[in-house]
């Protein structure tokens, strides 16, 4: 049995594993060494850069999946029927993903690890709203209809000299509709 989320989670996981990673030179900063589904536990020092996608948020309890009348969703300017008497109705699924960019060991300076970090973040961002999910279609009759980032944060960190550390996430939300 699949669920929506799920199904969501491992198309952006392998989307972005083509585009950020497959498709980049190994020669770039930029690339992404790790995408992967669900929760990071490798150390992020062996990554350098990596991305992990993952449904809702621990720390921000009001980061939920609800029906789209909610009044806590975002609003992306759309004007959609709540349901209808009788059939479904719709909700937004929502999801983050999080990029890790560690430039321990690389050897750059700040302005050209920062132009890598900030790549990275580009990249995500323009790849995450192109992922085709309208076919998806969960073993409960949840069909995706459209993806949309309405938020992301991006951060610099780091220690010593010549160590550049950016963590960020990026906010995705999933429109679905559900039958009755």
């Amino acid at each position: 049995m699949t669920q929506i989320v799920d199904l969501v989670i491992q198309r952006l996981t392998t989307y972005l594993k083509q585009e950020l990673s497959a498709n980049i030179p190994t020669s770039d900063k930029s690339r992404v060494n790790l995408v992967k589904a669900y929760r990071f536990q490798a150390d992020p020092l062996e990554q350098g850069v990596s991305v992990y996608i993952t449904g809702g948020d621990p720390n921000v309890p009001t980061h939920r999946d609800a029906r789209v009348s909610a009044r806590e969703m975002e609003d992306l300017g759309m004007n959609i029927p709540i349901g209808e008497i009788g059939g479904g109705h719709f909700w937004w699924r929502r999801g983050r993903v999080v990029l890790n960019c560690y430039f321990i060991t690389s050897e750059l300076l700040q302005d050209p690890a920062a132009l890598a970090a900030h790549n990275v973040l580009g990249r995500a961002l323009y790849f995450t709203e192109r992922a085709q999910v309208s076919d998806l279609v969960d073993s409960f009759g949840e069909q995706a209809h459209m993806i949309a980032v309405y938020a992301n944060t991006f951060l610099e960190g780091g220690g010593p000299p010549n160590q550049y550390i950016w963590r960020g996430e990026i906010y995705w939300q999933v429109l679905t509709s559900r039958p009755m």
